[in-house]
């Protein structure tokens, strides 16, 4: 059997990496589709304009969900390294115990 070693430190930052990276990928997103939907509106009558609509229209839910996947990475990530933290302070505990202690 491998040894794991887990890093909560580590854990922690990526769960801080992926917080940011939802966080940061907001503004372009709701940039983009506020555009197009805005473009579509300047553009009635031309052929584009119901493309833009749509683009619009289709992407706000993938990309919203995309950037809640983001956030629940995140604190999944937080999660873990607190009980990974946890275990380790129990352990640590129950191995300075003097023995025969219960």
């Amino acid at each position: 059997m491998a040894d794991v070693d887990i890093s909560t430190g580590e854990l922690n930052a990526s769960a801080n990496l992926a917080s940011t990276l939802a966080q940061e990928f907001a503004s372009p997103v709701q940039t983009a589709l506020t555009s197009a939907t805005t473009t579509s509106g300047q553009l009635a009558g031309w052929s584009i304009a119901g493309g833009l609509r749509q683009l619009g229209n289709g992407w706000a839910a993938p990309l919203g969900a995309l950037r809640q996947r983001l956030t629940d990475t995140a604190a999944n990530l937080h999660a873990n390294a607190t009980s990974h933290a946890n275990n380790e302070q129990a352990v640590a505990g129950a191995w300075s115990a003097p023995q025969g202690a219960k």
